[in-house]
């Protein structure tokens, strides 16, 4: 969700800079929600990693003939859809092979790492367009806004009078340990007012309701059976957002919601994060410091491993969201 996410200042410079041009995005049918608003787009086609199913797409696309052809983010078996594309000028920060030979990529190489949305809007540098800031975008419409309305009025909830915990994670150690998440849960409602709601993926309901079950409060509201949509507009009324570094983090800062990023460091195993992949290129960039903050480190608890002593980056402890949390209270 976050590469597709880095893509809209890109987008936005585009039109910007070429008011009548016609942007077409592929990506994966998942995410099509999160562009259905975005004016700047003429057309979402949905993107499948299986040959078989890319097929389907070739029909729209092949209506089309592209002066530029801009890969922000794919894997390597977009190599099997580009040759059909009619485009004689593709552009990539990545590599690919087995293209045919009246298709070559022309690669942007990077001498340093760089954060993803800048890679994106260096990229179109070579075709001058203009940068337009940096800032994600999601476009809410107005029906999407009606039902998380109404999904709050029947909870008896208003308006930034709640705090969102996302507890997914895309991966095993993306999700902060559940025993902190209740103790976190417990600790807002003894020491406020305010209301939590629990969301999460698809794959979270279950994760969902045994944090629920052990809260064991009036106050705590799931967030299951949403649509990805719903849940931003959601999410858009949250005083604040608390999340591991996943999809949920990028609409935090995209909706421009105080937003705690959790940010693991080390695994069970003590794998330690490639810092390629930590905070400094994929988490915030140019977001006031008022709206968004990151923890990294490990989401062990003390007693959970009798090696913990051994590793050697700080974890992240329920005092230290808390005290991110008061913060923005």
């Amino acid at each position: 969700m976050g590469d597709t996410l880095w893509s809209t200042p890109a987008i936005r410079a585009i039109k910007k800079t070429m008011p009548n041009s016609c942007i077409d995005l592929l990506l994966q049918p998942q995410w099509k929600s999160l562009f259905n608003e975005n004016k700047n787009i003429r057309g979402l086609y949905s993107y499948y990693p299986k040959w078989y199913r890319q097929l389907i797409t070739l029909p729209s696309i092949l209506k089309s003939n592209y002066d530029h052809v801009f890969i922000f983010h794919a894997n390597k078996d977009i190599s099997r859809l580009l040759p059909w594309i009619r485009c004689s000028n593709i552009w990539s920060s990545q590599e690919f092979s087995a293209m045919w030979p009246r298709k070559k990529i022309q690669i942007i190489p990077f001498s340093k790492s760089t954060h993803a949305i800048h890679r994106r809007l260096n990229m179109l540098k070579e075709t001058h367009i203009i940068p337009d800031g940096t800032h994600m975008e999601i476009f809410i419409n107005d029906n999407e806004n009606k039902k998380s309305n109404e999904f709050l009025k029947f909870n008896q909830i208003t308006k930034n009078n709640f705090i969102y915990l996302n507890v997914g994670g895309s991966l095993p150690q993306k999700q902060w340990p559940q025993k902190k998440i209740i103790a976190l849960a417990k600790r807002i409602i003894s020491n406020t007012s305010l209301f939590i709601i629990l969301g999460g993926g698809p794959d979270d309901a279950h994760r969902i309701n045994t944090i629920n079950e052990e809260i064991n409060h009036e106050r705590v509201v799931l967030a299951t059976d949403r649509s990805l949509i719903e849940n931003c507009a959601l999410i858009k009324n949250a005083k604040v957002l608390v999340t591991p570094d996943s999809g949920p983090m990028h609409i935090g800062f995209a909706l421009k919601v105080p937003t705690i990023g959790l940010f693991w460091s080390e695994d069970l195993q003590g794998l330690q994060r490639n810092v390629l992949n930590g905070p400094d290129y994929c988490g915030p960039l140019d977001i006031d410091q008022s709206l968004c903050c990151v923890l990294s480190g490990n989401f062990l608890d003390i007693n959970e491993k009798s090696e913990v002593e051994q590793l050697s980056i700080k974890q992240i402890s329920v005092d230290d969201v808390r005290k991110k949390i008061l913060n923005f209270l």
